[in-house]
């Protein structure tokens, strides 16, 4: 048998992720892979009016200037961002694997909490890099807290990685945590990655964006396949501190994107106020959501109310929620693909209306 030469650590590596096929007609999509809420008007008028035949062929502005500007400008009124510092990619994901490309080897740590968004860690450890994660305490109904990830941040770390809002419980995690956390790991040397992909479902003011023109070790990611609903066109951006955006120049490609999904993305943050109704909308179904689970004997982990994904489960280990779910038409997450989880929790995400997922479970 032909043995190729690859990494060594890679040949007995098994890929961890959330992403699977259903098994059971979906009659509810709960997954959290597309949306039905409201997008940005001039977003579709952008795709109607768009000269597709012509533009198709050609390679656009892969500067991404229009982009990066209006990126800068979404942010103008909460942190002073220059576009040499903005990265756009694929997704956040992509921005995120490069950043790990250029930081990471197999004499690296990375820091976290657990659970924490799973294709991260995973990526970590394709590297060769160690991935520590400190747990949340499932009887503190896995809350954040921050004083024991400051006590195990300590100089061996090169990266320190904090989602926010969390995922899979959908919780966010105050400005001040971040920033003190922000600060012990620059008097240690550690870059801090907040992956904020789910943000756009809080405040601006909640962001850590705000941190980057403050301290040198802030790299700030965000996508728009969440709030904004570009599930299918992907497209996501870093915000690099001090000089940390020229290291990454050096392991990045060009091409990131394609040009008209830019084009796509600058309409969408001109609309970005649509977020206050996107917000509302899924902070009055998850209210139904989250009351009514719990009414039915569900524990439902600490979280906030506009963001879309809760973390339920029930106390008997043995019952694999996600098939009790599936096998009722609800497609949903299981716990079995996030580290410190197991198969009797699930991640749902709030679907337009919470009595259809109800409709569903109660039949």
């Amino acid at each position: 048998m032909w043995n190729p030469k690859v990494k060594p650590h890679l040949k007995d590596f098994e890929r961890g992720s959330y992403i699977h096929e259903a098994h059971y007609p979906v009659v509810l999509n709960c997954n959290g892979l597309e949306s039905t809420l409201p997008h940005v008007p001039g977003v579709e008028e952008f795709i109607r009016n768009f000269d597709w035949v012509s533009n198709m062929w050609k390679t656009g502005d892969t500067s991404y200037k229009t982009l990066l500007e209006e990126i800068c400008h979404y942010w103008k009124d909460f942190a002073d961002i220059r576009e040499d510092q903005v990265k756009v990619g694929y997704g956040s994901m992509q921005v995120l694997e490069r950043i790990n490309k250029v930081f990471l080897d197999d004499r690296s740590s990375v820091l976290g909490y657990i659970p924490q968004f799973v294709e991260y860690i995973t990526e970590v450890r394709v590297t060769g890099a160690r991935f520590e994660g400190i747990a949340m305490n499932p009887e503190d109904n896995f809350s954040f807290h921050v004083d024991p990830l400051l006590g195990a941040l300590n100089e061996g770390h090169t990266l320190l990685y904090v989602d926010n809002p969390n995922n899979p419980t959908g919780q966010l995690i105050p400005l001040d945590q971040i920033e003190a956390l922000v600060a012990r790991a620059h008097k240690l040397g550690v870059i801090v990655i907040v992956d904020e992909a789910y943000c756009d479902y809080a405040p601006k003011e909640a962001s850590a964006m705000q941190l980057v023109p403050r301290y040198e070790n802030v790299i700030v990611t965000r996508t728009l396949t969440k709030g904004f609903h570009f599930a299918g066109t992907r497209v996501g951006y870093g915000v690099f501190s001090g000089n940390l955006g020229k290291f990454y120049d050096k392991g990045d490609l060009p091409f990131p994107m394609p040009s008209v999904s830019a084009l796509l993305a600058r309409e969408a943050l001109r609309g970005g106020t649509l977020l206050e109704t996107v917000r509302k909308l899924i902070g009055e179904q998850k209210e139904v959501l989250v009351s009514g689970l719990k009414e039915r004997g569900y524990r439902v982990a600490t979280t906030y109310n506009s963001c879309p994904i809760s973390l339920v489960s029930v106390s008997d280990r043995d019952v694999h929620l996600g098939e009790v779910f599936a096998s009722k038409g609800i497609d949903v997450r299981s716990g079995e693909d996030y580290p410190n989880l197991g198969k009797n929790y699930v991640r749902i995400a709030t679907p337009e209306k919470a009595s259809d997922l109800f409709a569903c479970l109660d039949r």
